[in-house]
């Protein structure tokens, strides 16, 4: 029988009812329910007609279980903005962290090398050992920078440098003023230490570059590739642009003065470029003196290049980006050959720095010439190959001291971040025999690279 359920108050239990019953017990709820929402929606604090009169209690007491009166609007007032101030300072705190970027990278290397002999020299006092082994695992860079962006006024670059052969130090150290009126700061005044404005290569990021390591010229010329002074940077237009820039002399990796400049005077270099996107050309210059220290009078030489470039970037269907790059230098700098031949290095016997009888200081300058050819060609989005062919010839008025290498580079990369690197480099140079005539020593190197960024 269909029905309705009541309480028994009797059995705890649930009974029928008849359907006669219903409507009563409709009206039932419909009025408990009004009764219910009237009790939760009564102020609080505000007695009601049938409430029962409070019992008489001490003031202690009342004031204790007083309901607090509602705040004021002018209290409210003050709470929001209060946090509306604490939402501010939160807000500017946030703006300076996101002007900071933090940026890195680490190359770890297996290199082998066909002068590999397992010997250890051991020379002077306290000694000093030399290992000719040159398969081995090593950490060639790990680098970390931090930019802060203080755009559209400038910007302060910090990176720091380590490695297995030397500690951190810091690598790039140099504020950036910039033009406020143009979008893309076609105008900045840079000062501290940066790289030389000269060529392609030197300021190429070593994070980017196709094969290992830089070529031998570049290696000579621009020690450290960093130098200390002040640099002018331009853009005219889309197609052109220049740098200047007064510095030190000698770089960051100067065998004598890594950290100081040993005379008044200042070196200039210069660059100009135009730029149409598929092909970008410049040429560079570079003036300044180098002085060579001895326990007498020391040296002082003319240190001079002028170097051209040229990139050209073309699409291959099917494959994807390829470039073809060049660049030669010319000039004039200090032969690290001729101080061996006309310098007598001290000794503990005779710890002074002279040049040797009859020795001329006039050729311990000379002039050369240097540059490389690369190629590289993208094989799908995760390959890339490299070809390079680079010379050095210290002194272009003597044989025999040329220096050629040819080398080959495969590139895979990993979701961004990772790339590996397999290189192998065939250097070519001319070895003196003691019986008279020359030969090329074996010394072809093979390199395993992997490089992790952020």
């Amino acid at each position: 029988m269909a029905g309705t359920f009541a309480l028994d108050p009797n059995q705890g239990g649930e009974v029928p009812t008849e359907n006669c019953n219903a409507p009563r017990a409709g009206h039932m709820l419909i009025f408990l329910a009004a009764a219910l929402l009237s009790a939760a929606m009564w102020p609080p604090g505000i007695a009601r007609a049938d409430d029962p009169a409070p019992a008489d209690t001490s003031s202690a007491s009342a004031e204790t279980n007083a309901t607090p009166a509602p705040e004021s609007l002018e209290e409210v007032s003050g709470h929001v903005e209060g946090m509306n101030e604490v939402l501010t300072t939160m807000q500017t705190d946030l703006d300076k962290l996101k002007r900071i970027k933090i940026s890195g990278y680490l190359q770890a290397r297996w290199e082998g090398s066909q002068s590999d002999r397992d010997t250890v020299k051991a020379a002077g006092s306290p000694a000093v050992y030399t290992t000719s082994n040159a398969r081995r695992f090593y950490l060639r860079r790990a680098r970390f920078k931090i930019t802060y962006d203080a755009s559209p006024w400038g910007q302060m670059v910090l990176t720091a440098d380590g490695g297995t052969d030397r500690p951190f130090r810091l690598l790039d150290a140099y504020g950036a003023l910039y033009d406020p009126w143009t979008i893309e700061h076609h105008h900045q005044l840079w000062f501290g230490q940066f790289n030389v404005p000269f060529g392609n290569e030197v300021e190429r990021s070593s994070q980017v570059r196709e094969m290992p390591e830089r070529s031998k010229a570049e290696g000579i010329l621009f020690p450290g590739e960093r130098d200390r002074g002040v640099k002018l940077q331009d853009q005219f237009g889309t197609h052109f642009e220049t740098a200047l820039a007064v510095i030190n002399g000698g770089g960051i990796n100067s065998a004598e003065f890594p950290t100081t400049d040993p005379s008044a005077a200042k070196d200039v270099v210069g660059r100009a470029r135009v730029l149409f996107g598929f092909l970008d050309a410049g040429i560079s210059a570079y003036g300044g003196k180098q002085m060579t220290p001895l326990t007498g009078p020391e040296i002082e030489t003319d240190r001079t290049r002028l170097g051209g470039e040229i990139q050209w970037y073309y699409e291959m269907p099917k494959l994807g980006g390829g470039s073809l790059k060049a660049e030669a230098y010319r000039g004039h700098n200090v032969n690290s050959d001729s101080l061996s031949a006309l310098i007598a290095a001290p000794t503990s016997a005779n710890p002074v720095r002279l040049l040797k009888p009859g020795a001329d200081p006039g050729h311990i300058a000379t002039d050369f010439n240097g540059g490389y050819v690369t190629w590289v060609q993208n094989v799908t989005e995760r390959l890339q190959v490299a070809a390079r062919y680079d010379w050095w010839d210290p002194n272009v008025d003597v044989d025999h001291d040329q220096y050629h290498r040819i080398g080959f580079a495969l590139n895979a990369f990993y979701q961004g971040q990772v790339r590996v690197t397999l290189a192998y480099e065939i250097p070519t140079t001319e070895r003196a025999l003691a019986g008279g005539g020359y030969d090329d020593p074996n010394d072809n190197l093979m390199t395993a690279q992997l490089q992790f960024q952020f």
